[in-house]
């Protein structure tokens, strides 16, 4: 059985290998202090870059969505709102 998650936050990205690792580390820190169980979706909106690879590498507390092409950021924040399991996203 797994761990409720209480809380799912949704980051769309195109494109955010530099500026990525920065943002989830700050964020990591701050869910963790919190001792709520919690999930980041780093929802990848077709980048040529290496956006996923860099959110993966971000342990296993993020999952990487990956969407068919550039879709823009509203249908990558649709995907990650459906996708999550957080009481509160």
């Amino acid at each position: 059985m797994t761990t409720p998650v209480s809380l799912s936050v949704i980051i769309p990205a195109f494109n955010e290998e530099t500026r990525l690792p920065a943002t989830l580390t700050t964020i990591l820190s701050f869910l963790r202090s919190r001792g709520e169980p919690f999930e980041i979706l780093v929802v990848d909106d077709g980048s040529r870059d290496r956006t996923a690879e860099v959110a993966r590498a971000a342990g296993a507390a993020v999952r990487v969505l990956r969407n068919p092409g550039s879709r823009g950021k509203g249908y990558s924040v649709r995907q990650g709102m459906l996708n999550a399991r957080g009481q509160w996203r």
